[in-house]
């Protein structure tokens, strides 16, 4: 308080001392410093004020920090009061145990003490003192030195011992070192067995010992939680309180200021203090939020006064700057009020009346014009009143100053005060004489222009910056086929087509940009054709600034056709003379090259060079006499031809040509020169030459061949030859078969005519089986190959034949061995498919009647938890909710059963299933999980992806390994589960990968086959039969399933479906 009281103290003097400054400055500094200092007298007074109001936020500030505070740690106290009890429970159902089996050894021991003692408590180890001897202990290991210790005799621990048996009730001490290391709580909790006879006293079997991990503890309370945001401190070791040390954070935080709870303990208490993290009295957002405030109004304030006291020394200076500006400014000006009477003038406006101002206020203008013209300045007056603004009119008025007459432009505006009130008619008149004379020539020079580009036939435009057509001429209409009216107002999309559009207003924006003028030749497309045009464009520059662009475009397309046609046929000759097939060249008549086809330059070996200009001589020196006569005579006129030529080159070797000489024509008929077709025949001459040779061959050939060949007219079949084999084949001599039809030796003769059909719409049969007879009619099967070939200028059949006989009697014992294979085979699988469906029957049968009995004893034993929950003890209670818990691990694998056996037995239908919907509606499903874990879901790549699959079976996949990953990775932090889609050419791949525990690879198979696990069912539930659901709805839908992991590295599993 005496604080509070020294500030404000301090506050008042200020203002104080602020007056006086005040009235100083001001009679120092005078009048022009009087808006300054009102200014500063409010900023002060509102600083004050904000003072006063950041007193009192400060002040709730700090008791609303306290209560959050306390709430916060009232319910740390709750979280480590419940880990404590939670922990003590646990020994206390140990002890209940014990007080049932009094001589337990230390094997049961272990097996109760096994599930107290995990990474779920806090529990370090358990210790069982019958007569107060140490002699049952879990975990053994690491602890055996402890077995034997008497608490009566040990001197730290004989106190506590004591003291529990003595009071009948748990004793807590600690925290306390650890000879094995780290800090922990002892808790002692004395056992009586039941007396031997009723009525009698209570036996003292001995102490049960707990040790709590201290760190374990406070982790799971959350006093080590980072994100707590307070200062923590405990004392009170042994439960003594507030009188027993510090044994957690600073001892320095047990201050005046602190906020303490206690800590119930049984048969005793700690005391926890906290602060906030940064400490009391931070600045909250709300005391920023009223400095700055404070600050805004200051300024605000400031800025008000400072203005108001300024604005009324400047009226009287605009006051007299406007009459200033009214005097000197060339137009007339004047205010009547709303009956017309003058209030004030220019002197510009007592030249109009030939009065001076004082003369015209307060009178009318029948007081100095004829009342007829008086009348129409009035009725002026009302127009624009009526109006509420502006109303503007031209007349020719005379001056009664010296009697000359001016065409004036007037604008008369209402005028009104604040609240609406029409103070009268405000006037200002301006001579447009000049103004009307330039806008006459303007509109005689706009009339010549507008003739000389209607009339001329080249197309005249002019566009806005927005590309709209603003100026055009009959031209512009006559080419677009359109209206003026269409054009006007128009953009080049709305006349062209899009492209064309495009081209024409990058054309624009260039020519805006760069403020150049450029000429070039664009298509035009309209609706009835297209057209070529020359067009000149540049920027429409109007008072230095770029305001569109103007054109010039003149119609070219017929000189473009023309010379359109002229280079098409330029090019049609030069690719006929490029690409002729024979070797061709054109001449002047000095024999130089014009134009050379491709051919020619292969054939005479002139690739890579440009012999165009030069002389046929040059290129090629030894060129015989001969040649030369035979080009002469074609510059004479003459033709001059040979079909086949020899020419013996320079190298000595000969070359056959096949050429023509002849004259070309000038536009004047005269021989311009020679065109030489040739045609290199060396390779058919050689060809001829091997033919004949080859033919020698392959008649020697075909007679060594070791299969029967024969040649037939195809027209009638008569046999034409035989060959050596074919002699032995049909036992008949070479002289007595030619001449004979071929249908004698088939053995159903029709099967020629189809032979003969199939050879003729083919023209080549492979490979058919036919069957023949010898000339004295015993049957054999043939393998025949035919063609047809030229014999004699006549179309003919050669045949090759050979016997496969014995290949066919070999087929046909293969086939009936094949025929009997196969019915074994469908025994078999018939015999198979009834066993599967037996066991399937019996899998579903046994499944669905044990959910009965299940139900049963669900129901009977949720009854007696309900009902008779009372009566059990904590053994009891214990054992039954085991049975419960049994029952639900059997009913999930009876569940997990039947969704096998389904699978087994319903039929899965391939249709196009969308991966993205799919997937986003399993992970709905398990939204509430996913939320609960933690789990962090990402989904890529599906977008699009399409698979054949059944849906329902596709949706039991993606569900089980959703579970999977869920189970599997809620230890980490935080889970994630990545999903992401690849597409193959036949299929496509879907990767769900979490972070999870991992599996060893050498395990890969085994997790797919049913009821194999991996993980212990205490620390993963599960029944071992989703996995195998995977493999088994893949398998069916024609997909496959396969996983990648490693031991704490997560695991991906990979679905393959086809497209």
């Amino acid at each position: 308080m005496r604080q509070e009281m020294q500030a404000s103290s301090r506050r008042l003097n200020a203002a104080g001392y602020v007056r006086v400054m005040l009235a100083t400055g001001y009679r120092f500094l005078g009048e022009k410093a009087r808006p300054w200092l009102f200014a500063l007298l409010a900023v002060l007074l509102v600083f004050a004020t904000e003072q006063v109001v950041e007193h009192f936020a400060r002040q709730s500030d700090l008791e609303q920090e306290r209560s959050d505070v306390l709430n916060r740690l009232s319910t740390l106290r709750a979280r480590l009061e419940g880990v404590i009890n939670a922990n003590l429970f646990l020994v206390h159902g140990l002890t209940a145990v014990i007080e049932n089996r009094p001589d337990i050894d230390q094997a049961g021991f272990s097996a109760i003490a096994n599930n107290l003692v995990d990474e779920r408590h806090a529990l370090h180890n358990i210790a069982g003192a019958p007569d107060m001897v140490i002699s049952l202990m879990y975990p053994l290991q690491g602890n055996e030195a402890a077995l034997g210790l008497d608490y009566r005799t040990h001197p730290t621990q004989r106190e506590g011992a004591l003291r529990a048996r003595d009071s009948g009730k748990t004793v807590i001490a600690g925290p306390l070192s650890l000879q094995q290391g780290g800090i922990a709580i002892i808790a002692r909790e004395p056992l009586f067995l039941a007396p031997a006879q009723p009525g009698g006293k209570r036996r003292f079997w001995g102490l049960v010992s707990a040790v709590i991990d201290a760190e374990t503890l406070y982790r799971m309370a959350g006093l080590r939680d980072p994100d707590l945001g307070l200062r923590l401190a405990l004392r009170g070791t042994d439960g003594t309180g507030s009188h027993g040390p510090v044994f957690f954070g600073d001892a320095k935080l047990f201050g005046n200021r602190s906020v303490t709870v206690d800590v119930t303990l049984p048969g005793g208490s700690w005391q926890m203090a906290a602060i906030p993290a940064d400490g009391w009295e931070q600045i909250g957002t709300n005391i920023v939020l009223i400095r700055l405030m404070g600050l805004l109004a200051a300024l605000a304030a400031g800025i008000m006064v400072y203005r108001l006291a300024r604005d009324a020394q400047a009226l009287a200076s605009y006051s007299a700057r406007l009459r200033t500006l009214l005097n000197t400014i060339p137009d007339m000006i004047w205010l009547k009020d709303a009956r017309g009477v003058y209030l004030t003038c220019n002197p510009r406006f007592e030249q109009f009346f030939g009065a001076r101002e004082a003369d015209i206020k307060g009178k009318t203008d029948h007081d100095f014009v004829p009342a007829d013209q008086a009348d129409i300045f009035r009725e002026r007056d009302q127009v624009a009143i009526v109006a509420g603004g502006p109303s503007t009119n031209e007349e020719w008025v005379t001056f009664a100053s010296d009697g000359h007459r001016e065409l004036i432009e007037t604008i008369k505006t209402p005028v009104y005060d604040d609240n609406g009130r029409l103070l009268g008619v405000l006037g200002i008149a301006r001579d447009i004489t000049e103004r009307q004379k330039q806008e006459e020539e303007m509109k005689r020079l706009h009339a010549t222009l507008h003739a000389l580009v209607e009339g001329s036939t080249d197309a005249i435009f002019v566009k806005d910056r927005e590309g709209r057509y603003i100026v055009g001429n009959r031209a512009l209409a006559t080419l677009l086929g359109r209206p003026m009216a269409e054009i006007l107002g128009a953009d080049d999309h709305a006349l062209f087509p899009e492209e064309l559009a495009e081209r024409f207003r990058a054309d624009d924006l260039r020519i805006m940009a760069a403020g150049v003028t450029e000429t070039y030749e664009e298509p035009v497309v309209t609706p009835s054709a297209t057209y070529s045009h020359l067009t000149t464009k540049g920027p429409l520059i109007i008072d230095g600034e770029v305001r569109g662009v103007f054109a010039l475009s003149r119609d070219i397309t017929e000189r473009k056709q023309a010379e359109a046609a002229l280079q098409e046929s330029e090019t049609r000759l030069r690719l006929f003379i490029e690409h002729a097939p024979a070797a061709l060249a054109m001449f002047d008549r000095e024999m130089r090259y014009l134009a050379v086809s491709r051919r020619w330059l292969t054939d005479y070996s002139l690739e890579g060079g440009n012999i165009l200009g030069r002389s046929h001589y040059e290129i090629f020196p030894e060129i015989s006499e001969r040649w030369k006569t035979i080009h002469r005579r074609g510059l004479a006129g003459e033709v001059v031809q040979a079909d086949e030529d020899p020419f013996e080159r320079g190298d000595g070797t000969v070359q056959w040509l096949c050429w023509e000489v002849r004259p070309w024509h000038a536009a004047d008929g005269a021989v311009g020169g020679i065109v030489i077709f040739s045609e290199d025949i060396t390779e058919r001459k050689q060809a001829e030459q091997v033919l004949q040779e080859s033919e020698a061959r392959y008649r020697s050939l075909l007679e060594m061949a070791p299969f029967p060949a024969v040649l037939s007219r195809l027209r009638d079949g008569i046999l034409l030859y035989g060959n050596h084999r074919a002699e032995i084949q049909y036992g008949i001599s070479r002289e007595q078969g030619i001449g004979q039809p071929a249908d004698r030796f088939y053995q159903n003769p029709t099967q020629r005519d189809r032979f003969i059909d199939h050879l003729r719409k083919d023209g080549r049969v492979d490979d058919l089986e036919v069957g023949m007879v010898t000339m004295d009619g015993h049957p054999f099967w043939a393998l025949v190959s035919a063609s047809i070939v030229d014999f004699e200028n006549e179309p003919a059949i050669f045949a090759a034949i050979n016997d496969i006989t014995a290949r066919k009697r070999m087929e046909d014992d293969i086939r009936q061995l094949n025929d009997e294979l196969e019915e074994r085979v469908r025994q078999r699988t018939a015999e198979l498919d009834t066993a599967n469906q037996e066991l399937e029957t019996f899998t579903y049968s046994v499944s669905h009647d044990l959910k009965a009995p299940l139900r049963g004893i669900d129901g009977y034993s949720r009854l007696l938890l309900e009902q008779y929950q009372t009566l059990l003890d904590e053994e009891g209670r214990l054992f039954l909710n085991n049975v419960r818990h049994g029952v639900e691990q059997m009913s999930l694998l009876i569940e997990d059963l039947l969704a096998y056996s389904r699978m087994e037995r319903r039929s899965l239908t391939g249709q196009s299933v969308d991966l993205a919907r799919l997937v986003t509606g399993v992970l709905d499903e398990r939204r509430t999980d996913i939320e609960a874990r933690g789990m962090i879901v990402e989904v890529q790549g599906l977008q699009e992806l399409t698979v054949r699959a059944d849906p329902e079976g596709l949706t039991m996949v993606l569900r089980n390994l959703v579970d999977n990953a869920l189970k599997f990775a809620r230890d980490s932090r935080p889970p994630t589960l990545t999903i992401r889609g690849a597409i193959t050419e036949k299929s496509v791949i879907l990767k769900l990968h979490d972070n999870g525990i991992g599996f060893d690879m050498q395990f890969h198979d085994r997790i797919f086959n049913i009821f194999q696990r991996l993980q212990r069912v205490e620390d993963y539930p599960g029944t071992g039969v989703g996995l195998a659901i995977v493999r088994k709805a893949m398998q069916r839908m024609g997909g496959r399933v396969w996983a990648e992991s490693a031991p704490g590295q997560g695991a991906t599993f990979y679905l393959e479906l086809p497209r």
